[in-house]
């Protein structure tokens, strides 16, 4: 069953964190939830349908046997923001920051929502990680994205693929025209993965150190889930920053009934 194999992901993530603290974007036509220190970003709302599952960090440094989520570290600082005022008054921007003080890692996510007219059916999300070694000695670690769509607030019956060129992304679509792309903007990850869930959120977490087996697909149709990972080795005081974007369109009901009569709908209709 799906949420039983999660929650024990989730618990291993909880083990040790700080009080769950809920934080919510909002923008145009768009919200997201993350649930800070236990869970990460828990939904992506796009025109009032929920199109996330998860998305989730972990991360393995030093001898490490085993991956584990940056939320289950201690949250040392928090900021949400509204980044456009002047066009919709509500907030669309968060900063975390999560600190190993045993490896003398500084983890920093900001997310920054943008939202598409109402009834677009579009929306994006600018995501930056900073992992800063704020201690004396160099580390080396291993950082992890995961992420799971559910297009169109469905799971299964999805189609996807890592596509591997000078910028690599991952991309999804239910086969009626919903679509899902993630862009790593800079640097390239060192690996990837894309598979059925809960074949990647299923190697972390679970006692052993495990690495990411660049499949690429295309797989489907299926409960599409991608992993990207970033081999660092970070000198004393230095920092490393990754830059992604997700970029999501919904078809309106319209939209969906001129891909119908091209009979894209029909050959490729989500479970």
């Amino acid at each position: 069953m799906r949420t039983s194999v999660f929650a024990v992901a989730l618990a291993a993530g909880l083990a040790g964190s700080a009080m769950a603290q809920t934080y919510t974007l909002e923008d145009f036509n768009s919200s997201t939830t993350f649930n800070v220190g236990g869970g990460s970003q828990v939904n992506w709302l796009v025109d009032g349908t929920n199109q996330l599952f998860n998305q989730r960090f972990f991360y393995r440094a030093g001898t490490m046997g085993d991956e584990v989520p940056v939320d289950s570290l201690p949250l040392t600082g928090q900021q949400v923001t509204d980044t456009n005022g002047f066009d919709d008054a509500r907030n669309d921007a968060l900063s975390l920051r999560y600190t190993d003080a045993g490896n003398g890692l500084e983890f920093r996510t900001t997310f920054t929502l943008r939202g598409g007219t109402p009834g677009s059916g579009t929306a994006d999300l600018a995501e930056t990680i900073r992992i800063s070694n704020t201690g004396s000695s160099a580390v080396s670690l291993s950082f992890f994205q995961y992420v799971d769509f559910d297009l169109g607030g469905t799971a299964g019956g999805d189609f996807g693929q890592i596509n591997l060129g000078p910028t690599v992304s991952a991309s999804q679509n239910d086969g009626a025209g919903s679509f899902i792309n993630e862009t790593v903007v800079t640097p390239s990850p060192d690996g990837w993965q894309i598979g059925a869930w809960p074949s990647i959120v299923g190697l972390f977490g679970n006692g052993v150190v495990n690495n990411l087996s660049n499949f690429a697909g295309p797989i489907g149709p299926t409960d599409v889930t991608w992993g990207f990972q970033w081999n660092i080795t970070l000198a004393p005081n230095t920092s490393y920053i990754i830059s992604k974007d997700k970029l999501i369109f919904i078809p309106t009901p319209g939209a969906a009934a001129l891909l119908g009569l091209g009979g894209l709908i029909a050959t490729r209709r989500r479970r």
